[in-house]
């Protein structure tokens, strides 16, 4: 099956604070590309709706990004974790930050 995402993703792992309409999510991140991101979580938020995504790439350093949740995974299968697919809605000065983390 052909690869359909524009960005390409980069392992990367840090913590995340997810913030909706439906309440905020701790969780950790697991990839992350210019486009999205996936959160791995028990508990992932409805798709389509709009989140505040807090990135805590050091205690020193984090970013902020707007995003739509696009799909959810309830249940962990083949080694893949439950969690939710967010595609960022970011600014020009957020992109540059974004492109910077994933960078390192």
């Amino acid at each position: 099956m052909a690869e359909k995402r524009k960005y390409t993703r980069v392992q990367k792992k840090c913590k995340s604070v997810v913030e909706s309409m439906e309440g905020v999510t701790y969780s950790t991140i697991n990839d992350i590309s210019e486009g999205g991101i996936f959160i791995s979580t028990p508990e992932p938020i409805h798709p389509g709706s709009t989140v505040d995504v807090e990135l805590c790439l050091s205690p020193e350093e984090r970013i902020t990004l707007k995003g739509t949740v696009r799909w959810i995974r309830i249940k962990e299968e083949d080694n893949k974790k439950a969690g939710m697919g967010i595609q960022f809605i970011p600014t020009h000065k957020e992109i540059e930050k974004l492109k910077k983390v994933i960078s390192r």
